[in-house]
């Protein structure tokens, strides 16, 4: 029997970091098996921490990324004294379709209004996640929807990987692409938000630039910080260690780690790179292998560290983001049961 460890992060608009562990655990008969729902700051940060503190949900309205009013939740910890927002909650790019992605309108407005609606409950700190907006506003929309701000407040951002706020590295050039942004809009929303942040660090005194993580979730981590005053955290890296991964991790034989699409990007803060991480300081023995809907840069990861790379699906299959649920339990149960029985087979 092997000590297994599953810290697969969610497959993002398909599955959960809790369903993506439950079909990998499936196939884990006769195994010591621990999950740990992880998440670097995007879609599934709330109920990752609220699993692992056991607090509640309060849900709330606010704007979605175009402005519709949508009911969505925010987490409590501490008796409430701690509030966890994610800014997929609001501002999440999976809340449009293909056809509404809009990077130039798209508002981080209905983030704003989730912190100050925990502000408004007396809340003494506020974790944000930053990751899987929709949104390349620098943060505007929600500098704007948060009108009170109390002394003492503790604000901590965490961002997946550290971009930029402007430039050919920063949050609009990397990531507005993906958000519907065309050559030309790219270079748009690239300048706004180069003349956004020569401002603010020209009025705060610091240079957005140098901040860790500014240019996460479309700049809304430069405005945390330099604005509001966040401290600003590597996502995966600090959720691991402020939830006793390291205790878990002890003795394990195998770690597990996922997510959606695993590329080159994955190695600059995504959930498996932190995981990685982790390992090899924590249970050096361990293997740790890679599971993804589709896999890129292949010597790229390996190269990095990763023990086994696994693709689900095949790869004339719609992979990724785009994954039916039910058939992307079905390829993570079937390829874990082909690469477990090749593993035992080899020991």
């Amino acid at each position: 029997m092997m000590k297994i460890l599953l810290a697969i992060d969610s497959f993002k608009g398909c599955l959960s970091t809790f369903e993506a562990e439950e079909a990998a655990a499936s196939v884990l008969v006769g195994d010591e098996v621990i999950r740990v729902p992880v998440s670097d700051g995007g879609e599934g940060f709330t109920d990752c921490w609220v699993e692992c503190f056991g607090g509640s949900y309060r849900e709330c309205r606010a704007k979605d990324p175009i402005g519709r009013e949508i009911t969505t939740r925010y987490g409590l910890l501490d008796k409430g004294k701690t509030a966890v927002i994610e800014t997929a909650a609001a501002s999440g790019i999976t809340l449009l379709s293909s056809a509404e992605r809009d990077p130039v309108r798209a508002s981080s407005f209905g983030t704003g209004q989730l912190i100050q609606d925990a502000i408004n409950q007396g809340v003494e700190r506020i974790y944000i996640g930053l990751g899987g907006s929709a949104t390349v506003d620098g943060g505007v929309g929600l500098l704007q929807a948060v009108t009170s701000l109390p002394d003492g407040l503790e604000i901590h951002a965490f961002y997946d990987t550290d971009i930029p706020f402007y430039g050919p590295s920063g949050a609009a050039c990397i990531y507005g692409p993906q958000k519907g942004a065309d050559p030309a809009t790219v270079a748009l929303l690239d300048r706004r938000l180069e003349n956004l942040g020569k401002e603010w660090s020209r009025q705060y005194g610091k240079d957005i630039q140098t901040i860790p993580g500014a240019g996460a979730a479309g700049g809304i981590g430069g405005a945390l910080a330099l604005i509001l005053g966040a401290g600003m955290h590597r996502g995966i890296r600090t959720f691991l260690e402020w939830t006793g991964f390291r205790k878990k991790v002890e003795g394990a034989a195998l770690v597990i780690t996922g997510e959606g699409k695993a590329d080159s990007q994955t190695v600059t803060g995504k959930v498996p790179s932190g995981v990685l991480e982790a390992v090899k300081a924590w249970a050096p023995e361990a293997q740790v292998w890679l599971m993804a809907g589709k896999i890129e840069d292949r010597d790229s990861l390996l190269a990095h560290g990763f023990d086994r790379l696994i693709q689900i699906t095949p790869e004339n299959a719609m992979s990724g983001n785009y994954l039916d649920k039910q058939f992307a339990v079905s390829c993570i149960q079937r390829s874990l049961s082909r690469e477990l029985q090749d593993f035992r087979n080899q020991q």
